[in-house]
């Protein structure tokens, strides 16, 4: 039994150092101790992370922690309900502030190019005039997931 756990926290902790945090795990913990991975920093990371605002960040994705993908794609929708005129005109574009604030939305490092693809597909996004939000973020979301090769 003790060579199980011991093989196992060894495979936890030697996938937490390819994550941008170490052994405490995503939070605020890991943004005050960053880029330390030394047992007792560690230890105390895992202490701050336990304030009850890990699960905030694991929620929302923030604090070195990623917003998990039914998230991102939720806040997609009410992101293209609530600016779909202008969005649609900055696709036609291909730039504009809407296009910015989506890639951020999606993940995507790169708005510009983003952008461009998003205008090249415009006819496959909007595919009529009365297109539902629903329907817009499914075929932004498709061009994302090459666009900006995140997985959703």
């Amino acid at each position: 039994m003790k060579l199980f756990v011991f093989f196992s926290l060894l495979v936890i902790s030697a996938s937490s150092m390819a994550a941008r945090y170490g052994a405490a795990g995503c939070g605020l913990g890991s943004l005050v101790f960053e880029n330390d991975q030394t047992w007792w920093k560690q230890v105390l990371a895992g202490t701050t992370n336990a304030t009850g605002m890990q699960s905030v960040a694991i929620t929302i994705g923030t604090s070195n922690c990623d917003a998990p993908t039914p998230l991102k794609v939720g806040q997609a929708q009410a992101f293209v309900e609530a600016n779909k005129v202008a969005l649609a005109n900055d696709i036609a574009r291909g730039n504009g502030e809407t296009i910015v604030g989506l890639s951020k939305v999606y993940g995507c490092s790169n708005a510009e190019n983003f952008g461009r693809d998003l205008k090249s597909n415009y006819s496959s996004i909007f595919t009529s005039s009365q297109s539902e939000s629903s329907e817009i973020t499914k075929n932004i979301t498709a061009v994302a997931t090459e666009s900006c090769d995140i997985t959703i």
